[in-house]
């Protein structure tokens, strides 16, 4: 007995459908200045050292995708199959009269050509033409900070050793010449290793006894890092790329070491100790609040124009800085976007210095409403205005919340390099504002 019955006719593969003009993406389609990115995407390009010359790549189509994924925080496969097969997406790509179509190499290629700096790029575009419909006032602007968290686990000293080992293990076993005498001996330390973090995370219960542990598995992985080290300054030559990432694993653990040592004798963490690594740029960022005291990731400053659109920026080649630094940058990047200083500006208590203020008046600011400190009085005295510039400031936070929620996937993404972080968090902010360009729209419809 046959479930199914066979169709008289072959099925048709293909279909035409009519995509709603009030569709969220086909608003955007027509909103957003492709032109303009198109440019933006031949720069970044050239930046990477590739002329634009002989075939022309997909700009249109692939910014499209781009955007899309910005919209939705989906990953390469899942924008190919949109791309595809969904009417609305293939209109927001250009693709709606055409066959072709996009894969996820190609999606994920453009991708990293634009990087962290052409989707910053690509979100102040969007800025400036939400200025231009007068959907904004960047007369006004309110600032706070945050921290961006990596998805890497919590980097104690044991995890970081270990791990280190297991590097080891996996790209010496892919080398020959002198490393060929040392494989046997870290596949025996490995396991010693093994049992010391076993020993650790089950049986060690107390604060000594864990530091006890933790000095064993000092000295068994530093034993092995001074036989690789001496390896390297003999002058092999690792050109593949587990030679490489030996190299680099070692040059790393020359820094770790010493304050994983400072650890295990004064119980006190050093001062910028690495925390993961691959990505050695990260840090701890102390934050001080109920449940989550310490945050591993990246520290950014995030600017709300006033209208309801963001701005992130981070500030470059620094680690942790304090508030009142980034308050400063802020003035700064707003001008960079826009062209001008804001008349009015927020900021939280953390910013707070009789300095900034006279920086911000300086630079052009006319109302400087960082909140004070103590018992230190408001140096804006008008009460309407001060009420107004609280209210705002206090929709930063709100800000902050949505775009850390997994629809725009600013918090922990899955980045395995910093650049990659920093690429992500810009095309969450992004994703923010066109969404929030899309609900405008179809209100004025």
């Amino acid at each position: 007995m046959t479930l199914f019955q066979e169709p008289l006719f072959q099925q048709s593969f293909t279909s035409e459908i009519t995509v709603s003009e009030k569709h969220p993406l086909v608003l955007l389609t027509h909103i957003i200045c492709w032109d303009q990115l198109i440019l933006l995407a031949m720069n970044q390009r050239e930046q990477r050292g590739k002329k634009n010359t002989g075939k022309i790549p997909q700009y249109r189509q692939l910014l499209g995708a781009l955007t899309l994924m910005a919209i939705k925080n989906i990953g390469y496969r899942e924008i190919e199959d949109l791309v595809s097969h969904y009417a609305p997406a293939r209109y927001l790509c250009d693709l709606i009269d055409s066959d072709k179509t996009l894969d996820h190499v190609t999606i994920f290629d453009f991708h990293k050509m634009m990087g962290a700096q052409g989707m910053e790029e690509f979100n102040n575009t969007v800025l400036r033409k939400a200025e231009d419909h007068g959907l904004i006032d960047p007369t006004e602007m309110m600032s706070d900070t945050t921290a961006q968290e990596a998805m890497i686990p919590y980097p104690n000293e044991v995890g970081l050793m270990g791990r280190f080992m297991e590097i080891l293990k996996d790209n010496v076993s892919k080398l020959g010449g002198k490393f060929q005498s040392i494989k046997t001996k870290i596949k025996e330390k490995q396991k010693e290793v093994k049992a010391l973090i076993r020993n650790s995370h089950l049986f060690a219960k107390t604060k000594e006894e864990k530091r006890k542990v933790g000095k064993k598995l000092y000295h068994v992985t530093k034993e092995i890092q001074e036989e690789i080290n001496s390896l390297l300054e003999v002058g092999c030559k690792l050109s593949s790329k587990a030679g490489k990432e030996v190299t680099r694993i070692n040059d790393v653990m020359k820094t770790l070491f010493p304050q994983i040592l400072y650890f295990l004798e004064t119980g006190f963490v050093a001062n910028k100790k690495i925390i993961h690594l691959q990505m050695k740029e990260l840090y701890a960022i102390v934050r001080g609040k109920a449940g989550k005291n310490v945050e591993f990731g990246l520290k950014w400053g995030i600017n709300r124009i006033a209208g309801g659109f963001i701005q992130g920026y981070l500030m470059d080649g620094v680690a942790n800085l304090s508030d009142k630094k980034f308050a400063i940058e802020a003035l700064k990047k707003h001008k960079e976007t826009f062209g001008f200083i804001p008349k009015t500006f927020g900021y939280d208590r953390g910013a707070y210095s009789e300095a900034n203020i006279k920086k911000a008046k300086k630079m052009g600011v006319q109302n400087v409403g960082i909140a004070p400190k103590g018992q230190n009085e408001w140096e804006i005295t008008d009460e309407n205005l001060l009420d107004h510039i609280k209210c705002e400031r206090a929709q930063v936070e709100g800000c902050i919340g949505t775009i850390k929620h997994k629809k725009y996937g600013f918090n922990k993404p899955n980045a395995r390099s910093v650049s990659a972080m920093v690429a992500y968090g810009h095309r969450a902010i992004l994703g923010f504002n066109l969404n929030k360009l899309i609900k405008i729209s179809a209100e004025s419809l």
